[in-house]
């Protein structure tokens, strides 16, 4: 087996076409984990960091990649080098790949990530418990010398598609369809409303500008997480557009009342399996229930469209759960370096940070992986 570390845009543009043959798991694929997906990353948020792609070849093939970088930032407040995923907020989650039958390879790629020089602290935020990662750092819980930690993060709904749409919604509840049927009364009596459904790169690059607007009327745009919120995150949604929008992967949805733009959703699509990425409403339309509409056609129209899953991202709030009560759980992994800051860390999380929150594994010591 032959490791390469990926330190340039121009070479890890020449793995696309076997990048985009692996998976994160068993049963685990996502439009999250495509080389389209990690380029349109590094082109938006890669500024500052220094990429450090570790891949696993047999032969020519590619069999295994852990996309990761290094960048200075704080941690507790302490400046210090961090070996990250190519991940931040805007994703639903990530992992390291792997090739059907390369399986037990998780564990190699994993200490040959963990070789780089010159790093304090690695964070990977957001990893799937069903993860070939998840699963080979999870087993090395008393087995490594440095230090590591596992945090649980989120449990994120899910719904898999199956049976018709009547039979689906007859299984929701009642107090969700007396809701819903409140909301459609208010939205016919406020005006003309409909909804238009854009999946091809053109109107969808056309269509951002107006998202944007809609976003900066939502009330994420206070807190500066709107679609929006900054160059970075245009850029982002921008590149996703045209990048999976040339092959008919994304889907963009959005509702106007008399024309004007009201709300919408930002999905991505991919064997069979429907990825939300955003979703924001106009404040001044709340009572209308404009965002919980729009959630019902969409779920109406992935059932009649033949569709296996609908990825809802993110955490397990209140409204997505009236959908689908099945979650995926994610976890932080955390590994501490023998540095000083790696030590001074460990010490903080051991003594002050891990008190105060429920993890899902403790420190533990082992052989030294570098």
């Amino acid at each position: 087996m032959k490791v390469e570390r990926i330190e340039s845009i121009g070479r890890f543009a020449e793995l696309r076409e076997q990048w985009n043959q692996l998976k994160g798991g068993e049963g685990l694929s996502s439009p999250a984990f495509t080389h389209e997906w990690f380029s349109a990353w590094l082109e938006a948020f890669g500024a500052g960091t220094e990429l450090t792609v570790t891949v696993l070849f047999d032969g020519p093939r590619l069999v295994g990649a852990a996309p990761l970088c290094l960048s200075r930032r704080t941690y507790r407040g302490i400046s210090c080098r961090q070996l990250r995923l190519l991940y931040n907020r805007h994703g639903p989650r990530c992992t390291f790949l792997l090739r059907d039958g390369h399986e037990a390879s998780a564990g190699p790629l994993l200490e040959e990530a963990l070789r780089l020089p010159g790093w304090d602290v690695a964070v990977f935020e957001n990893v799937p418990h069903g993860s070939y990662l998840y699963r080979a750092f999870t087993g090395w819980v008393g087995a490594w010398e440095l230090p590591v930690l596992v945090r649980r993060t989120m449990d994120s709904p899910f719904l898999k598609i199956e049976g018709s749409w009547d039979e689906f919604f007859d299984s929701r509840s009642r107090s969700l369809k007396r809701s819903l049927r409140r909301k459609e009364s208010r939205l016919t009596a406020a005006g003309r409303m409909t909804i238009e459904h854009v999946t091809d790169a053109a109107r969808a690059r056309g269509l951002m500008e107006t998202l944007f607007a809609v976003g900066e009327r939502s009330w994420k745009a206070r807190r500066g997480r709107a679609i929006g919120s900054g160059s970075e995150s245009k850029a982002f949604y921008t590149r996703l557009a045209e990048e999976f929008g040339s092959r008919g992967e994304v889907s963009v949805w959005l509702m106007r009342i008399d024309g004007k733009p009201v709300a919408f959703e930002f999905h991505i699509v991919r064997d069979g399996t429907v990825q939300a990425l955003r979703a924001e409403f106009d404040e001044e339309h709340r009572e209308l229930g404009v965002g919980s509409v729009l959630d019902k056609e969409i779920v109406r129209r992935l059932f009649e469209s033949g569709f296996k899953e609908y990825d809802m991202g993110g955490e397990a709030d209140f409204y997505k759960l009236r959908w689908s009560e099945t979650t995926r759980e994610h976890s932080e992994l955390l590994v501490f370096n023998s540095s000083a800051k790696g030590r001074l860390l460990r010490a903080i999380e051991q003594g002050i940070v891990e008190p105060m929150k429920k993890v899902t594994g403790p420190f533990s010591r082992g052989r030294d992986v570098r």
